[in-house]
């Protein structure tokens, strides 16, 4: 997210036309990405057969996650291609919230990956131990555990700022809000134990339930297609991660004139930011059996309702 808030630096040099190429594509494929999730969401309040069911729940709450922090990024993206300044205390509420979002997507995905691991590993205890109550609860804790580094931030940033500093107004970045110098070290520290922790549960995950599949001597299938699910998992939080090739391929690009910085800085943002969030449905959504039969039959009915009438 920082690589969105840091842009109000390169602006200068744009011309209108890329300008607004920019701002249509990253606001038609957010319209996109809403339009998809907002379906599915709607087929998942509708049908019966998804309520009360622990791995929809949290696929329904990281779609919601997602779109948030992809609406959150495409809006600091705009507000940054005009140059546009805000209240460092509105500033404080935009960052929370995107920073927040950013995390909750791999925390999900480790919770989603726990609930194969004891559905498939565990079968008989699965409906006493994945309830909605306890999704409810593991779904708080991933808001928790998320908005806690940037909310310490924020709260450093009011102690030690100088008086009246989030009465002004600056170009809404994060960075606004690292005061002290020993708040980058803690946010690499908290990094690297927040994503090892996450691929420890995925990978343990992946290991387990692909030993069950090949002990399995009944429901081969089952187990197997909890596998892919686990290593849908790992590949999604690998797209979740690759904010973090920002600063190399920056490096890379840098001091080189057959491609000016600008495209590839908004070629990161916009691979390494928006289009990672938007393919969650499509890796997770239409696979499922389920929303696939729903999708079929809603899309459907759409296409029925906008048929053109016919001339007598």
């Amino acid at each position: 997210m920082e690589l969105v808030l840091n842009s109000s630096s390169w602006l200068q040099d744009q011309f209108p036309g890329e300008l607004w190429v920019q701002c249509f594509l990253s606001i038609f494929l957010t319209i996109t990405c809403f339009s998809l999730n907002f379906v599915m969401v709607f087929i998942y309040l509708k049908e019966p057969v998804y309520q009360g069911v622990l791995r929809y729940m949290l696929f329904i709450h990281l779609l919601v996650n997602d779109f948030l922090q992809t609406a959150l990024a495409v809006l600091l993206f705009l507000f940054a291609r005009f140059e546009g300044i805000m209240l460092l205390s509105a500033c404080s509420v935009i960052v929370l919230l995107s920073a927040c979002t950013s995390m909750n997507t791999p925390l999900n995905l480790a919770v989603m990956s726990l609930e194969r691991y004891i559905a498939i590993c565990f079968p008989l205890h699965h409906v006493q131990l994945c309830t909605v109550n306890r999704g409810y609860i593991a779904i708080a804790l991933i808001w928790l555990m998320g908005i806690l580094p940037s909310m310490s931030d924020i709260s450093i940033a009011y102690a030690y700022g100088p008086l009246g500093y989030f009465q002004g107004y600056f170009n809404c970045r994060r960075s606004l809000f690292m005061i002290l110098p020993s708040q980058s070290t803690k946010q690499v520290a908290l990094n690297v134990v927040y994503f090892s922790s996450i691929w420890a549960v995925v990978i343990y995950t992946y290991i387990k339930i692909m030993l069950t599949a090949r002990k399995a001597t009944s429901d081969k299938s089952s187990a197997s297609k909890g596998q892919r699910t686990v290593l849908l998992h790992g590949v999604q939080l690998i797209l979740s991660m690759s904010f973090f090739i920002y600063p190399l391929t920056e490096y890379l690009f840098k001091g080189q004139t057959l491609l000016p910085i600008r495209h590839v800085r908004f070629f990161n943002y916009y691979v390494t930011m928006v289009l990672p969030r938007c393919l969650t449905p499509l890796i997770y959504g239409v696979r499922d059996e389920n929303f696939k039969k729903h999708l079929k039959v809603y899309l459907s009915s759409c296409r029925k309702k906008v048929q053109p009438l016919q001339s007598n």
